[in-house]
């Protein structure tokens, strides 16, 4: 286990500082057709999306990503866990190249989970 807990913001804040290094992140996930991502928690603090602007347009949301190894996540229990509060540890990754990360490349990071937690 990770000594940090890092908040959303805090890990699009430090993208760049955090790029390819293990994080645990506590946030509300998103487990939808085409939006797999992790919201800042609480919403109070919340930054506005931006659609009018170009990506990333989430602000306050990291992309959640799997492996492509031989353990992979049971989507039927995340779609239940679906706007509940967890723990991701996993890698932070930057977007290669001008694009972001995700679906339309709607979000400035992303996490390779290993572990999502229900708290």
């Amino acid at each position: 286990m990770m000594r940090n807990v890092l908040s959303v913001n805090e890990v699009i804040d430090r993208a760049d500082e955090l790029d390819g290094k293990p994080v645990e992140i506590v946030g509300l996930l998103t487990f939808e057709f085409e939006n797999h991502s992790l919201g800042h928690y609480p919403k109070a603090e919340r930054r506005e999306i931006t659609e009018a602007a170009d990506p990333p347009y989430y602000q306050s949301s990291v992309w959640i990503t799997f492996g492509a190894g031989s353990i992979q996540p049971n989507q039927e229990m995340l779609m239940r866990w679906h706007g509940k509060r967890v723990r991701i540890s996993g890698v932070v990754c930057t977007p290669q190249g001008s694009f972001g990360c995700g679906h339309f490349s709607g979000w400035g990071c992303e996490v390779e989970a290993y572990t999502i937690e229900r708290l």
